[in-house]
This record gives C-alpha cells, sequence and structure tokens, in this order.
C-alpha cells in the first residue's frame, strides 16, 4: 500500500494574505493542514510555527499526541516573546503513518479530515467550536451551522493557551480510499455533495486539490482555502507490506512574506502526469516570470508606492488587531454568563473566542446586573472581566432568593344617607 499526496493553498479573493499552511513530509509519513489565527502577521507565524514544531518532534521520535503539545509550546512561548504575536493560536489537523494500514489523525480546531470511500464521504473530525456545541446540543442543524454568525469562533485551538487538548484516534485505511485535510476556508464555500463530487471525478490527488480550491475561489473565496488529498493506491512492489507515502507536492512549514504568491509554499513540484497538471504548472511559470527590462523603471515606482500604503494599513492593522485581541465583554451564552476576548460581534478578521463559561444564568442575577451582561458588558482586562463577574455572583448570593411582600386590603367605611367611597390601594 502506498499514499500519494496532493496539495494546494491560497489567499482567496478577499483575504490579504495566507494565514493558513500546510504540510507534507513522506519521510516520516506526515500530513498536515493548520489555519493561523491572530490577525494577518500573527495567524501566519502561529500556522507556521506550530507546522513546523509538529515536523522536528515526529522526526525526534515523538507520538503524535505529544508532537502537537510540542506545537501548542512553541507557538505560545513565541506569542509570550513578542507583544504584535499576543492571542495568536493555529488549529491543527494532521495523519502520519502508524501500521500497514492504519493512520494516526490528531485534531485541534475547525480544520476538517474527511474520507472517501466507495464514493461515500464522510466527516472523521469533529469541529471545537461554538455552533458545532450548538449542533451537538440540538440548538442548530448542520445547515444552520454552516451560516451562522459566530461559526467561526473555535474553542480550542493550538498556541493560545499553555495547554490544550488534543482529540487523537486512528483510522483504517483501504485502497482506493481518499482521505482530505483542509482549512474551513474548503468548507465554507463549497458543500460537502459538491466536495465529494468532485474527489470522485478526479483521480489525480493534485489536479483535484487545485480543483478543489478553484472551487472555493468561484464560490466566493471569503476565507484563504488549503486543501491536502491523499490517495490510498495499491503497490505491487513488494515492500513487506510497509506502507509509503509518495508526495507529488510538498510544503515548507516558513513564513510566506505577506502579500507572496501561495505556491512560493511550493518547493519540490513533481513532472507533468496529465495535459491538466501541466497547464497547472505553466501558470505558475508565468506567474514567476521576470519583468521586461522596459517595464523595469515603472514597476519600481509602483512598488515603492504600493509598499507606503502597504506599511500605512499594516500600522493600522496592527493597532485593531491589538485592540481586538487585547478586549474582553461578559454576555450570556447558552443561557449562562460567558467572558470572550475580544469584541463584541468580532472586529474584521478577529472573532472573539470563549474565555471562561460560568455557572451563573439570567435567572440568578438581579435584574440591573443582568441587564449589563445582555448589553455585552466590555472590559479592558480579563482581570476587569472577572471582577466584575465576581460582583454580580456576589450580588446574587447576597440578594438571595426573592421575597413575597403582603400589603392589607383598605378597608371601606359606609355612613348612612351618604354615597359608598371605594378605597383604592397604592
Amino acid at each position: 500500500m502506498k499514499l500519494v499526496v496532493g496539495a494546494a493553498t491560497d489567499v482567496g479573493r478577499v483575504r490579504a494574505g495566507n494565514e493558513d499552511g500546510y504540510l507534507v513530509d513522506d519521510t516520516i509519513g506526515l500530513v498536515a493542514v493548520a489555519d493561523g489565527m491572530g490577525g494577518h502577521v500573527g495567524g501566519e507565524v502561529a500556522s507556521a510555527t506550530a507546522l513546523e514544531a509538529l515536523r522536528a518532534s515526529v522526526r525526534s521520535g515523538r507520538a503524535l499526541r505529544d508532537a502537537v503539545h510540542d506545537s501548542n509550546d512553541a507557538v505560545f512561548t513565541k506569542s509570550l516573546s513578542d507583544t504584535s504575536l499576543t492571542g495568536m493560536g493555529t488549529t491543527l489537523t494532521a495523519g502520519t503513518i502508524a501500521a500497514a494500514d492504519t493512520m494516526i489523525l490528531a485534531h485541534v480546531g475547525d480544520s476538517r479530515a474527511y474520507m472517501l470511500r466507495d464514493g461515500v464521504l464522510s466527516r472523521i473530525t469533529h469541529d471545537h467550536s461554538h455552533v458545532q456545541e450548538l449542533v451537538d446540543d440540538g440548538q442548530l442543524t448542520d445547515d444552520e451551522a454552516a451560516v451562522h454568525p459566530m461559526r467561526n469562533i473555535v474553542t480550542r485551538s493550538v498556541g493560545l493557551d499553555a495547554s490544550v487538548d488534543v482529540d487523537v484516534f486512528p483510522v483504517e485505511l483501504r485502497v482506493d480510499d481518499r482521505i482530505l485535510f483542509c482549512s474551513d476556508g474548503l468548507t465554507d464555500m463549497l458543500h460537502e455533495d459538491a466536495i465529494a463530487a468532485e474527489l470522485r471525478r478526479e483521480r489525480d490527488p493534485v489536479v483535484a486539490a487545485h480543483k478543489l480550491v478553484d472551487g472555493a475561489n468561484a464560490a466566493g473565496g471569503v476565507d484563504n482555502i488549503t486543501v491536502v488529498v491523499v490517495a490510498v493506491e495499491g503497490d505491487g512492489g513488494g515492500d513487506g507490506g510497509r506502507t509509503r507515502m509518495s508526495a507529488l507536492d510538498q510544503s515548507v512549514a516558513l513564513p510566506v512574506a505577506p502579500g507572496a504568491p501561495a505556491e512560493a509554499r511550493i518547493v519540490d513540484e513533481p513532472e507533468a502526469a496529465t495535459d491538466e497538471r501541466a497547464g497547472l504548472r505553466d501558470r505558475w511559470a508565468a506567474r514567476r516570470a521576470p519583468a521586461e527590462p522596459g517595464r523595469r523603471s515603472r514597476r519600481v515606482k509602483t512598488t515603492l508606492w504600493v509598499l507606503a500604503v502597504v506599511v500605512v494599513i499594516l500600522v493600522a492593522l496592527g493597532a485593531i488587531a491589538w485592540y481586538a485581541r487585547n478586549s474582553y465583554f461578559v454576555t450570556f451564552a447558552q443561557g449562562r454568563v460567558t467572558v470572550y476576548k475580544g469584541s463584541p460581534g468580532g472586529l474584521l478578521w478577529w472573532d472573539p473566542t470563549v474565555e471562561r463559561t460560568t455557572t451563573l444564568t439570567r435567572g440568578d442575577l438581579r435584574p440591573a446586573d443582568a441587564d449589563a451582561v445582555a448589553d455585552e458588558k466590555t472590559f479592558s482586562s480579563i482581570d476587569d472581566a472577572n471582577a466584575f463577574v465576581a460582583r454580580i455572583r456576589a450580588r446574587a448570593e447576597d440578594a438571595g432568593p426573592p421575597t413575597t411582600t403582603t400589603t392589607p386590603a383598605p378597608t371601606t367605611t359606609t355612613v348612612p344617607g351618604t354615597p359608598t367611597t371605594t378605597a383604592v390601594g397604592p
């Protein structure tokens, strides 16, 4: 049995930079997808740092779960060393060969892994997200979750905290299976039926990966898109049953300069096996072709002007990012008082994340405190937010259960010969 891997990533049609990353290392049988969070710079650094740490850890002989923990340590430590990276994190979905017919998967966040077997696509990871919790509780359907305004709020990520809970499980492999790893830039744009149809239609994993990316862009491309397709094929080479991986596209888990083409992540492109794959490579070559000499001076002037604009934009985005990731608010979520990191409703690309969920409910609070929580009261630090929660909890406990006071009914006196007067109480 052998695994043939094709991969593609693209910035999409809306974002300025690519915060996604992927890893294909056939020497150790490792594939992974990461979707960074924390702003344009922080997201790229988080995903690249996590992937590089993952690769180094697996190469050193660490189990996949431990390797993800090492990735978490690397991202968290780097976020503490640079204030511009504070609060960065990343999703991480990875697979490594464990035996002749088994792949071990590790998963954190809302990037996904799917299996196509006998023409049927099934999801094999479980999203760690706010809307997935609502689906699990029966409050939303899958279709409703796909368009929910809080669908991008993850409840677990690599590097956001000092530790992380990792889902790890084995996946049995069979010849003709297809394993798909992808960021939510694909699944937010394409329905699972469309993804399954493309995987059934296109057998070449390289072409399938690029077609899925093209499909997501055609549907809007509102986020970065990353796809890794693993094709399980029979092997007549007589290698004693050992599973081998052949990486048609390899990646480097290193930061890509903002604005660089997504193809810069590809460092080992294969020889064209089909006319379509050759066409893809021709388009990459055209993007990299040097400018004609007569155009160089105009291009230099344009580049300098663009760089000046980019610097201004980056400074503004940096200020917005700092505010978005250094503010907190308290509101109700699923009926409980919940502390969020970020701004209510999100700010540009920075969506709020759950910091902590308390046991307090609306019914526990005084009316004024319940109104303040419902109004999404904001704070400049986590300490201030926690102090507010402590105050409303103390007031709720001091108030105790509601009491009822009975006021005696007013009496009526009737004097003979005069009209009857009824006293109305206050």
